[in-house]
């Protein structure tokens, strides 16, 4: 009996250390596992939180200019400029990306935080240049961080961006697409031959010339007629930005806008058709140009500097 015991206990200890590796294995399994299980969900909470943020990101450019599109359509309906254009834009934007930021924590649990630094006018007239800080995150462990600077393009879009200066300037505004000044403009032209101004025609949605090199315009008549028509506006070192046009000032420290104002009385020299010339009511600002015969019904009057510019 003894000696079967001892046996028994031998083969006890033999199975349990023949057990051990095994147990061990399973651990080692069970943990490998486990990491991996826990990689894998941290990955796909990784994509997500870079997927919302990203899709955040490009929202940026709606907010951008659903706010520069309600400021401007404001600003036209009152007939009141800004007094600080720059501010008003900046604390819009932000209050429209805090309410979003609630929208996406409610359907995503993402908890996102932006704030707007700064908006400028860009150097592309064309464009908005926005500074940001953006930080988003399902919990501490995972955190996405951004100090970005973007440039909002402001004539693609559903958003329209409106040209309050003519508003601004006559009090008259657009009907059908377009401003009519009636007589309000050649009241406020300063110089000679401002009667060829009345019933002046402008248009009032910001549309980029498609014909970048300006000196073409003036390559035929269909493309200076065409750009008229169009009502396009164009670069300009002298003409306002989008900001300044909110503040309905007379000059720009910016790269600006410039486009043309289509006159109705033909004479052989008359105040420029250029907006920021005929709207400059500060000393010298307004100066008279030579006649220009595009077609049958249409003239226009430039200096030798915007003759120079267009081709013309």
């Amino acid at each position: 009996m003894k000696k079967l015991d001892n046996n028994g206990y031998i083969t006890s200890i033999l199975l349990l250390l023949m057990l051990i590796p095994v147990i061990l294995l399973l651990i080692i399994t069970i943990e490998q596992d486990n990491h991996y299980v826990n990689n894998t969900a941290e990955n796909i909470q990784n994509n997500k939180l870079t997927s919302i943020t990203s899709d955040f990101e490009n929202e940026m450019e709606i907010f951008t200019k659903e706010t520069l599109h309600n400021m401007t359509k404001e600003v036209i309906i009152n007939n009141k400029a800004y007094d600080n254009s720059t501010q008003v834009f900046k604390t819009r934007l932000q209050n429209t990306i805090n309410q979003n930021q609630e929208k996406y924590y409610n359907n995503s649990g993402c908890i996102i935080n932006c704030t707007i630094n700064n908006v400028k006018a860009a150097n592309n007239p064309f464009q908005i240049e926005i500074s940001y800080f953006l930080t988003t995150t399902f919990n501490s462990k995972n955190k996405i961080e951004k100090n970005n600077k973007i440039y909002i393009n402001l004539t693609d879009g559903d958003y329209e961006i409106y040209d309050p200066l003519p508003t601004l300037q006559t009090g008259v505004k657009p009907t059908n697409n377009i401003i009519n000044y009636t007589d309000e403009l050649s009241k406020i032209i300063q110089i000679e031959n401002s009667t060829v101004y009345t019933n002046a025609i402008d248009g009032y949605v910001i549309k980029k010339c498609p014909y970048d090199e300006y000196t073409k315009h003036g390559h035929n008549h269909t493309i200076i007629t065409n750009c008229i028509d169009n009502h396009y506006y164009h670069e300009s070192h002298d003409g306002l930005c989008i900001l300044c046009r909110l503040e309905n000032k007379s000059t720009c420290p910016h790269m600006g806008l410039e486009t043309f104002i289509i006159p109705t009385g033909e004479i052989e020299k008359a105040p420029v058709s250029i907006d920021h010339v005929l709207f400059n009511t500060t000393e010298n600002g307004q100066y008279a140009g030579d006649k220009i015969i595009l077609n049958n019904t249409t003239v226009i009057y430039l200096d030798n500097g915007h003759k120079s510019k267009y081709g013309l």
